[in-house]
């Protein structure tokens, strides 16, 4: 078996970032396991439909770019994924001929999500921000027209498959969707998670390879985000030495983590040190 780990860091600003913060623990893991890393940091496709949607959309063609085709499974992670060193090859609980991720509204658990979904509803009808109301996996699909029963929703951030997989049922996707311009609609992920699940082909995985930063900090830690108004008088203290709080929470959750995905535009990845596991 020949695996790779790909992303997608394309422009100076999100490829400096990916290096800095989140490239030096990749290699570390992929050392570990024997498993190549390929960072595309160009288009794959450059017409004019895909400059006018979130590059996001890019995961569906992976098979058009010319170094995936000599793999027999590739991990699509986001590049806004922290890999913990010391997590199990991701590879070992993924079937070829599946695709293998995450069931989103099972992460940390079911009951779990439901808790964090709801706290965070009320607190945003409570503040009047504007969001859409995705209680249930039904209505994650639905909001986006497309009507199923599957009570799962498939974390697109991290995702093991074949090429061949991308091939015939990613294109798809790729080809008859189009992004809804706001990032509340979660450019492809609604459709690609909708069109896994009716093709059968999923595999539930760990959702620890795939934790996410914000419902951790929801859950685990809300104090942070009550205090969220100081965040600029915190990060400053944080720089001198002073305050380690948030630190400390978020090292907590790497440890806790294979992944930690920094989804939303969390800049809270630069607590953790760019060059070692936090232990």
């Amino acid at each position: 078996m020949k695996t790779a780990i790909v992303t997608l860091a394309i422009g100076d600003k999100y490829g400096r970032m990916f290096r800095k913060w989140f490239l030096p623990g990749w290699k570390q893991y992929a050392a570990r396991h024997g498993i190549d890393i390929l960072v595309i940091d160009e288009p794959i496709d450059t017409s004019t439909r895909a400059q006018q949607r979130s590059p996001a959309w890019q995961k569906c063609i992976l098979h058009r770019h010319p170094k995936t085709r000599q793999y027999n499974q590739i991990a699509w992670i986001d590049a806004d994924v922290r890999i913990n060193p010391m997590a199990p090859n991701i590879f070992d609980s993924c079937p070829v001929g599946k695709v293998s991720a995450v069931d989103d509204y099972a992460s940390p658990s079911r009951a779990e999500h439901d808790s964090l979904l709801a706290g965070l509803y009320a607190k945003w009808d409570s503040s009047g921000i504007e969001y859409i109301r995705n209680l249930t996996p039904q209505e994650y699909h639905g909001r986006f027209g497309l009507m199923c029963s599957h009570d799962h929703v498939v974390q697109t951030g991290v995702m093991v498959f074949a090429p061949d997989i991308s091939e015939s049922l990613f294109e798809k996707v790729y080809n008859n969707y189009e992004d809804r311009g706001h990032a509340s609609w979660n450019y492809e992920m609604r459709p690609l998670s909708y069109e896994i699940l009716e093709s059968g082909l999923v595999n539930w995985i760990n959702p620890r390879f795939n934790s996410m930063w914000l419902a951790y900090e929801q859950l685990y830690y809300p104090f942070l985000r009550k205090y969220a108004h100081l965040e600029l008088q915190i990060m400053r203290l944080i720089s001198l030495g002073r305050v380690n709080l948030k630190r400390e929470c978020v090292a907590n959750a790497f440890d806790n983590s294979f992944f930690l995905h920094f989804a939303g535009g969390s800049a809270d990845y630069c607590l953790l040190d760019p060059r070692e596991p936090s232990t």
